[in-house]
């Protein structure tokens, strides 16, 4: 992931004009390396499954994940609008997309409550919150990337 923002910033700061294909583009790259390495990057963070943890854990995961692309699919589709009509924004669609802002931040803690009894089954509760930290790292992660498409404010 790393590799790929790293990517995305030069485009982006070489030529603004360019972001917004390069965040199409950008946002595919994303979502592949994500599905490659998110296993990885959990795995190592929770440090050690046992096969029982393994076996109660992946499937629930696997199934989560698969709601929570739609999230990300979401945050990620509003930041490009955002992006795209920064500079002509109408009050109004400032205040509607700040209105789907708050609702996909709504529904995705709602999916979060969802799976955390079913999580529950499979981690104890100190493993469950290392769990729902790097969830959390990871989110912010996706968020700082997709972010990076939005025009810079001037303040001077």
């Amino acid at each position: 992931m790393n590799k790929l923002f790293l990517v995305f910033t030069l485009v982006v700061a070489a030529s603004p004009a360019f972001a917004q294909d390069a965040l199409a583009d950008w946002t595919q790259m994303l979502k592949q390396d994500l599905r490659a390495t998110k296993k990885e990057v959990v795995t190592k963070g929770m440090v050690t499954f046992t096969d029982e943890e393994a076996k109660r854990f992946w499937p629930i995961y696997d199934a989560y994940n698969t709601e929570l692309g739609n999230f990300v699919d979401a945050r990620v589709a509003l930041i490009a609008a955002y992006a795209e009509d920064y500079d002509n924004m109408t009050d109004a669609k400032a205040n509607d997309m700040l209105t789907r802002r708050l609702s996909i931040e709504k529904q995705r803690a709602l999916l979060d409550e969802k799976y955390r009894p079913k999580f529950a089954t499979a981690l104890s509760p100190r493993r469950l919150v290392r769990f729902y930290q790097i969830e959390h790292q990871l989110d912010l992660l996706i968020e700082l990337q997709a972010s990076a498409a939005v025009p810079k404010m001037k303040w001077w």
